[in-house]
């Protein structure tokens, strides 16, 4: 899959720990639009579905990049170990969700 518009509009915006509202609309469009959203909505199909599993961890792949590339380069090195999209997400929303309650 090659790099779209999407991604430079998370690019050239990233997250740096005062957008995080926006941010996460950003990442859930581009995300959405690349029919990569199921990864963050759906666990890893079994084994035993391996066609399934195997797309399912293709998407996280990819997935898993925008959002690293979505990020400011402080935030990368706290990111860059975490092995799923879902992960990240989770840590970011850990980080700054409740910016959501302020904005």
């Amino acid at each position: 899959m090659a790099p779209t518009l999407l991604l430079n509009v998370l690019t050239k915006n990233k997250l740096n720990g005062n957008n995080y509202k926006e941010c996460k609309k950003n990442l859930r469009i581009a995300l959405s639009c690349e029919n990569l959203k199921i990864v963050l909505d759906t666990k890893c199909p079994s084994a035993i579905q391996a066609k399934a599993r195997k797309r399912w961890e293709e998407f996280d792949e990819i997935s898993h990049c925008y959002m690293l590339a979505s990020v400011a380069s402080t935030l990368y090195k706290q990111l860059e170990s975490c092995r799923i999209a879902k992960v990240i997400l989770d840590k970011i929303k850990d980080k700054f969700g409740g910016q959501a309650a302020l904005a």
